[in-house]
């Protein structure tokens, strides 16, 4: 929501004119700030905006990327389980060789 004013070719002159004379005597604009639900209703009308541009993945897209996450998720756990057996194992043998 824009609360700004749009200035139009008069007011430009205008500005400019005062702008050389050195005086500003162009009206001051007290801009009330917007209410609690006024806020939360541009809020909901700028989500609305944005979801109208979102791009929705298709179901196949949505299926194979599944996919791949479990396969990397699978893949992960037994790295990370081989990895702790390994270190596990180092660790108890250095706890033998120092006994």
């Amino acid at each position: 929501m824009s609360l700004a004013k749009e200035f139009t070719e008069e007011d430009e002159k205008r500005s400019r004119k005062e702008s050389d004379n050195g005086e500003d005597n162009s009206p001051r604009l007290a801009l009330k700030p917007p209410s609690f639900f006024g806020r939360i209703g541009q809020f909901y009308h700028d989500v609305k905006l944005e979801m109208r541009k979102t791009s929705w993945p298709t179901r196949s897209e949505v299926w194979s990327t599944t996919v791949v996450v479990l396969v990397a998720v699978v893949f992960f756990g037994f790295y990370l389980w081989g990895v702790d057996y390994l270190v596990t194992l180092g660790f108890q043998q250095l706890e033998k060789v120092f006994r």
